[in-house]
């Protein structure tokens, strides 16, 4: 009887058969979830962009004095609505900011449009691997500051 020292092509075969059938799964996991985790980084940044745009549109001075009022960005006369630039310049980002008063609300008990509500949006629109992505985010800010002020809790 010989000593067989060596594997025959069959074993070598089936070997590399397992292996290929265990590492490709393995290999197209991996490059999904990098393509995921992009993705997830770029919604990010958008989402990130926005609340500071909404930060920013909230203060008192500039709000009521512009409603309403659509502000496309970048705007060289708005430069505090700004995206940051490596996003700008990485995905050809752009928006709109959109100040207006709240649309559907009114003052309990007498029907009248809710004059001391508004409503900000903040769109970002950009391109990720040739297809269109957006964020978009809404938020309420309601006008305290006003010396006749007429709220929804006031009843005439």
């Amino acid at each position: 009887m010989k000593n067989k020292n060596a594997f025959s092509m069959i074993e070598i075969m089936v070997a590399v058969l397992i292996i290929g059938v265990g590492v490709v799964p393995v290999v197209t996991l991996f490059l999904s979830s990098s393509r995921t985790v992009e993705k997830g980084g770029a919604l990010l940044e958008a989402t990130i962009a926005c609340q500071n745009i909404l930060d920013r549109a909230k203060s008192d001075s500039f709000l009521w004095g512009n409603i309403p009022m659509v502000i496309p960005f970048p705007n060289q006369k708005y430069p505090e609505f700004s995206l940051p630039a490596f996003f700008a310049n990485k995905y050809k980002a752009s928006g709109t900011l959109q100040l207006e008063l709240a649309k559907g609300h009114t003052i309990l008990g007498t029907g009248a449009n809710e004059q001391n509500l508004a409503q900000i949006t903040v769109t970002i629109n950009w391109i990720e691997n040739e297809r269109p992505r957006s964020c978009r985010l809404v938020t309420f800010k309601a006008n305290t500051n006003s010396f006749d002020l007429k709220t929804s809790n006031r009843f005439y």
